[in-house]
């Protein structure tokens, strides 16, 4: 067995121990201390936080520490940043996704929700009404929207998927939030909240993929240069909207 082998489950090991051990720490301890308390070499320990830095669950910050973070969506997001560069295309490919999953999702939530959800779904609906024409706070507000109707529906699976490809729903947000226009995007949620909470489903599903939709003709349209884009993709440069 090579020595790359032996150091593999001894890496998933040290992984384990610095999950559990400084899981609510906001920073990890100095490397030397904690190659110590841990009783391991160095280069194991090192291996262990780039392998936990990829998950998305620690960050490396170079000459500070090592800060304990929640990111699932990273890995994904370096995925897709590789294999998707172009940003329309990842816009494209991403409203095909939520064309395929939102419907069902206000399906399911309108067969499950309870009456203090509902409350809650209709606190966060109010807020994109409150955004006005702050668009940051829209993007917020609706991706709130859109998260809290996937707990609603009560697939932790699909909740945790959703959360993976939050920066992914950002970027795309910006752009059809404004392309779109924010008084149509509150109008269409207006008619999903009504239905979720009223537990129809069928009408739920129904304005969903209707909303959906429209997000997805405006995520088709050519555009010489989206209204916003990720910071990965460049410079960014003011829209003519």
């Amino acid at each position: 067995m090579t020595l790359g082998a032996k150091r593999l489950p001894v890496v998933a090991e040290i992984c384990e121990r610095l999950l559990r051990q400084h899981r609510d720490a906001e920073w990890l301890p100095a490397e030397r201390t904690l190659s110590v308390s841990l009783g391991v070499s160095r280069a194991a320990l090192r291996e262990a936080i780039q392998r936990l830095e990829i998950q998305g669950l620690l960050e490396v910050r170079h000459g500070i520490g090592v800060r304990v973070v929640n990111n699932p969506q990273a890995p994904v997001r370096a995925t897709l940043l590789r294999t998707l560069p172009d940003f329309q295309e990842r816009l494209r490919q991403f409203s095909e996704v939520r064309v395929l999953l939102e419907p069902e999702i206000a399906r399911r939530a309108a067969e499950r929700i309870t009456e203090p959800e509902g409350v809650a779904l209709l606190e966060v609906h109010a807020r994109l009404q409150a955004a006005g024409d702050d668009v940051e706070a829209a993007v917020k507000a609706d991706l709130e929207f859109h998260r809290h109707l996937a707990e609603i529906a009560g697939n932790k699976v699909l909740a945790l998927m959703l959360v993976s490809i939050a920066d992914l729903e950002e970027e795309a947000r910006r752009v059809t939030l404004v392309r779109v226009g924010l008084p149509q995007a509150f109008s269409q949620h207006q008619a999903i909240v009504e239905a979720v909470v009223a537990g129809k489903a069928d009408v739920a599903q129904a304005a969903m993929a209707a909303h959906v939709l429209a997000a997805q003709r405006e995520a088709h349209r050519p555009s010489d240069e989206p209204a916003f884009r990720s910071s990965e993709d460049g410079p960014e440069r003011t829209s003519a909207t």
